[in-house]
């Protein structure tokens, strides 16, 4: 799942509708100020009215498209000018010049398409930034959080169960210690780089902190989570014993909920308890209990209370 920026679909605000929607909305308005155009004289600009479903276009959909309805501006006013010229027998303005308002609005509408081109680029890339871990080049607690609301969501309109795990690292300050900060950092990162690849595209893998990581696995009940949370935990251990002075475990806590909680913030809390009740239990464990129902019910079919 991706993360960092969140999918255009789940945004809320001004551009939420579709690409689609917005490219009938551009061109709609440039063939509707094309119109008004070629009722006034060749010689009153309405250069700002193509603007505005350019600029649009340009920010809701794609840099390609902007140039696309900046094409079909300068088109559409050309084509005015001429229109007028022909209706009322204008000798006033030469075909040429009302060739050249075209070009101008054309160089005019392509630049102002760079700039926000550029503009949206920058944005975008600092979105990408903020809710990606720096280290580990995952998605950070921001993120996780962010793609949890919207699995929420999800959940509550489609009636179907997700899985969050929480995975930390025991005896990581060990490292740190013995070892030294460089290599503590190398083993979040192969942390990191084993649940991203040992997890589905559409699961959410990310670093909530410190060296505790999240994993969100939509349309997973308690089989399929205490499957591929054991292949995991087996894959982690594998790969941080290829480094001898790597002497880590890894406790997991999971909360599957056959119905979604009332927010987030319940959904996080779960899953942190079972983590810590892994480490209580024993470190290296699986913890996972099912919630939805009356009561919630453990894996091993035991009360967790």
């Amino acid at each position: 799942m991706a993360l960092a920026p969140p999918p255009e679909a789940a945004r809320r605000g001004a551009f939420a509708s579709t690409p689609l929607a917005w490219l009938l909305g551009a061109f709609a308005t440039i063939l509707s100020v094309g119109a008004v155009d070629s009722l006034t004289r060749s010689d009153v600009s309405l250069i700002l009215f193509y603007l505005v479903p350019i600029g649009f276009g340009t920010w809701a959909v794609s840099v390609r498209w902007g140039a696309a309805l900046a094409v079909a501006s300068a088109a559409v006013s050309t084509g005015a000018d001429v229109l007028w010229r022909l209706q009322h027998a204008a000798q006033d303005l030469a075909i040429a010049t009302q060739v050249w308002n075209g070009f101008m609005l054309l160089g005019t509408a392509v630049a102002l398409v760079l700039v926000l081109g550029a503009l949206k680029g920058r944005l975008e890339g600092q979105e990408l930034l903020a809710r990606t871990d720096a280290l580990t080049q995952i998605a950070n607690r921001r993120a996780f959080i962010e793609a949890a609301q919207l699995e929420l969501e999800r959940a509550r309109r489609h009636g179907r169960p997700f899985t969050v795990a929480y995975v930390d690292c025991d005896d990581f300050k060990l490292v740190n210690d013995r070892l030294g900060h460089a290599e503590g950092d190398a083993l979040l990162v192969t942390v990191a780089q084993t649940l991203r690849g040992g997890t589905r595209a559409v699961d959410a893998v990310a670093r909530l902190g410190g060296d505790e990581f999240g994993l969100l696995l939509p349309e997973t009940d308690a089989a399929m989570a205490d499957a591929l949370l054991g292949r995991l935990l087996a894959t982690l251990q594998s790969a941080v014993s290829r480094h001898g002075g790597w002497q880590v475990g890894f406790s997991v806590g999971a909360a599957v909920f056959l119905s979604p909680p009332d927010d987030v913030d319940e959904l996080m809390a779960r899953a942190d308890e079972l983590m810590y009740a892994a480490k209580r239990h024993a470190k290296g464990s699986i913890r996972l209990d099912v919630f939805g129902g009356i009561t919630p019910v453990a894996a091993d079919g035991t009360d967790p209370r």
